[in-house]
């Protein structure tokens, strides 16, 4: 979302009755200005590596209350999103395409099985979990071992480099 003056405004705060706390929101439709005093005018494109769409997307809010909100039409930020994505994608470090196959398949085997049986779908996941962070650590200690720099991390994983930096901290 977008304010008037350009800006973004941060997560909106709703109470909470259930407790002792306050919730956020970050959804679109909740910067309407009736949790905050001030509704933010239009809609863009932005992902959590910090890109941000150029265009901007009036809200008409008149017509987003007439509507549920997967029924307003936010296609345009969407778009611009897949359009970046799709960017960070190409300039990702290539899987070999078997392995990228044997991934395709594992990945709808299990997806099948979490709803005929998923008790061993969660089985299947726990394996993959564990060969994971083996070969998380094995790489991240083999990345640090080689000199290769967070930037260049962040490339190959589609993140930014302080991202990157914290996801091998993490494998480790």
């Amino acid at each position: 979302m977008v304010n008037a003056d350009g800006t973004e405004p941060g997560p909106v705060t709703i109470p909470s009755n259930s407790g002792g706390g306050l919730g956020t929101l970050t959804e679109w439709w909740a910067y309407d200005g009736s949790m905050d005093p001030t509704p933010a005018t239009h809609l863009r494109g932005s992902c959590s590596c910090g890109w941000r769409g150029e265009t901007l997307y009036p809200v008409d809010w008149d017509r987003a209350h007439e509507q549920q909100p997967y029924e307003y039409d936010t296609s345009g930020p969407e778009s611009d999103w897949l359009q970046h994505t799709e960017e960070v994608r190409s300039a990702l470090v290539p899987l070999p395409e078997d392995l990228a196959a044997l991934l395709e398949q594992v990945n709808e085997q299990v997806s099948v099985l979490s709803d005929r049986e998923p008790l061993v779908a969660l089985r299947a996941a726990n394996i993959l979990q564990q060969h994971t962070r083996m070969s998380q650590q094995n790489a991240a200690r083999t990345i640090e071992r080689d000199g290769t720099g967070p930037a260049a991390v962040g490339t190959a994983l589609g993140c930014t480099p302080s991202q990157a930096k914290d996801q091998l901290r993490t494998y480790r």
